[in-house]
């Protein structure tokens, strides 16, 4: 799917799926997001920096304006 950030987001420790230092952002614009094998949604920006939430956090973002779905990303050409 892919999803809209609408306010810049400061990521944690915990919320990363691969090391960065604390205070990564993720700017404001659209992303891709999948459904891991562990039951996390993962965003991934450039660079190869990701974020891993779990869907009440990915609901609590939503609810709050700061995520926006957009919908599915077409996988056939």
């Amino acid at each position: 799917m892919r999803i809209k950030i609408t306010k810049s987001l400061v990521i944690k420790n915990q919320d990363l799926t691969q090391k960065e230092e604390a205070g990564s952002t993720f700017p404001v614009g659209e992303y891709p997001a999948n459904l891991t094998s562990s039951g996390k949604i993962e965003i991934i920006a450039t660079g190869g920096l990701k974020i891993a939430l779990s869907f009440s956090e990915f609901r609590e973002k939503i609810s709050l304006g700061e995520f926006i779905v957009l919908g599915k990303v077409n996988s056939n050409p």
